[in-house]
């Protein structure tokens, strides 16, 4: 499903070094692939949720987010992608922005059949 937003926003999530991505498990679902990452600040093992996307200038972008949802910790990683750029968290409907530095939302790599996020 391609992005309907207005602008196009970077992924606000920040990281001084390149994060690889661990225990990659594709999905049925062509648009969501599952990982692993230790993240900042805290520097933990978490469950992560990549949303792939085709960009209206044709270019492929990948980003990812927790599959916890910061309001309360339900998990969020069967919730789709919608539009607007936005998971709906299936709990309490609170939106998650991709593109968000308050949700961690971090820009990621495809290399080969590896995946990092991205240092900024």
């Amino acid at each position: 499903m391609p992005l309907n937003i207005k602008a196009y926003f970077p992924a606000g999530g920040q990281t001084h070094e390149e994060i690889e991505m661990t225990d990659i498990c594709y999905t049925d679902r062509a648009d969501v692939i599952f990982a692993r990452a230790i993240l900042p600040p805290s520097k933990l093992v978490k469950e992560m949720v990549i949303y792939y996307q085709k960009l209206p200038n044709g270019k492929d972008e990948y980003r990812t987010i927790s599959a916890k949802c910061p309001h309360q910790g339900a998990d969020i990683s069967q919730d789709e992608l919608k539009a607007d750029g936005n998971v709906y968290c299936s709990l309490h409907r609170r939106p998650i922005c991709i593109f968000s530095e308050y949700n961690y939302a971090y820009l990621v790599e495809k290399r080969e059949d590896k995946f990092f996020i991205v240092k900024t």
